[in-house]
């Protein structure tokens, strides 16, 4: 299973590249277009309150909830907006965080009932978002609120399962300010939630998940 782990750690870099290739095309194609605003920008933060719940297995056995440490998070993200639709404009983000299983009790009914003790478990989960964006276009200090649709890509080397892609919900407001005409940092809020993601023993669970970043981007 750790051959695993490492295969999802290499696509999360495959998707990165993707990313950063769209940039480079977003940039060749739109030059000199003075009436849009493509951007790109790379972020950081950290991961809080992150846990996996509605946690069930098969012939109707459920489980209790089971927390998540809080985890580092980075990644990058491309933009944007025309001129006729400053409110508005599309934005496609890539990032990992890694959410370690904390050893904990866990309790599992519908077969008798029983309380065990849930190892620790090194996780993964990479997302690729696409959203759309809502700002309020000042020149000098951007609030912007955005959701869309996320790919979550979660590995584990002790799951059954390896890895999976589950599409699931990405949630986003924050707030940039420019410091030159082309360069701006920005604090932002995410939150994550996607359904069905598989663990160890043969149950599943909805991930849950918020983050904290702050980043500079650059608009062209």
């Amino acid at each position: 299973m750790r051959s695993d782990y490492f295969t999802g750690i290499a696509r999360t870099v495959l998707l990165y590249s993707f990313v950063w290739m769209g940039t480079v095309a977003m940039i060749l194609v739109y030059p000199c277009a003075t009436h849009a605003e493509p951007y790109m920008a790379g972020f950081a933060g950290y991961g809080l309150s992150a846990q996996l719940s509605d946690v069930r297995g098969d012939a109707g056995v459920t489980g209790s909830d089971l927390g998540l440490q809080n985890s580092p998070i980075y990644g990058l993200k491309v933009g944007y907006f025309l001129d006729n639709l400053k409110y508005f404009g599309g934005e496609a983000e890539v990032y990992t965080a890694t959410p370690y299983l904390k050893q904990q009790h866990f309790t599992v009914s519908g077969s008798g009932g029983k309380l065990t003790i849930v190892p620790g478990d090194h996780l993964r989960v990479t997302t690729a978002a696409f959203n759309v964006v809502y700002r309020y276009p000042g020149e000098f200090v951007q609030p912007y609120a955005g959701a869309g649709l996320g790919l979550f890509w979660y590995t584990s080397p002790s799951s059954t399962a390896g890895s999976a892609v589950r599409p699931g919900l990405n949630v986003l407001a924050g707030m940039r300010g420019f410091m030159t005409k082309h360069i701006a940092a920005f604090g932002e809020y995410k939150f994550n939630q996607a359904s069905f993601l598989p663990f160890r023993g043969g149950f599943k669970a909805d991930y849950s998940a918020h983050f904290v970043v702050f980043g500079v981007g650059y608009h062209f």
